[in-house]
């Protein structure tokens, strides 16, 4: 049997890649002409492992249930779970700055003919169905893309980009201890 991952670590692992987005995202912000300089001098400041859940009854998701990148038995709003206007109401608030929404135009256009890569195991793979589905607002004929017959991420053929995603099990460093 496999040693497993402890879970107090999950949440730290949620942050961390949420955090790597927003500095991706955020670099991307300072390369463009349309960034401001008070933009990007609040990157300084953010200390996204310290800060705390915020309860926002208007935070709603960015997609509906006609994501096609969900798993349909994973696929919350398609299935109608009962709390999920509950769940969907908490947002991380990160110690000193602003956390602003994902732009998915403004990511797919900075990213044009590009390919953007994932390597990560189920926990990752739940949020990257979310990033897809975010992406996919700005562009309705994103596509699956398979390679093998097996789901790899998707194509987003209006800005040529694709997002894959490569699974992998374990991404820490484990030893065997027979008992």
């Amino acid at each position: 049997m496999s040693p497993k991952l402890p879970s107090h670590l999950f949440p730290y692992l949620i942050l961390l890649t949420l955090a790597s987005i927003y500095l991706f995202s955020s670099l991307i912000s300072l390369h463009t002409p349309s960034s401001s300089t008070s933009q990007s001098l609040s990157i300084s400041n953010c200390n996204f492992f310290k800060g705390k859940w915020v309860f926002d009854p208007n935070h709603t998701p960015f997609y509906d249930d006609t994501c096609p990148f969900h798993r349909n038995a994973w696929n919350c709003i398609r299935n109608q779970r009962e709390n999920l206007s509950l769940i969907n109401s908490w947002k991380w608030v990160p110690r000193g700055c602003h956390l602003p929404w994902i732009d998915p135009f403004r990511f797919l256009g900075v990213m044009r003919n590009n390919n953007v890569g994932f390597v990560g195991d189920s926990l990752n793979e739940n949020f990257l169905v979310s990033f897809l589905c975010i992406l996919r607002v700005a562009d309705e004929g994103a596509q699956k893309w398979k390679k093998k017959g097996a789901w790899r991420g998707a194509y987003f053929p209006k800005f040529n980009v694709t997002v894959a995603y490569h699974r992998a099990v374990l991404l820490s460093k484990y030893q065997w201890k027979p008992k």
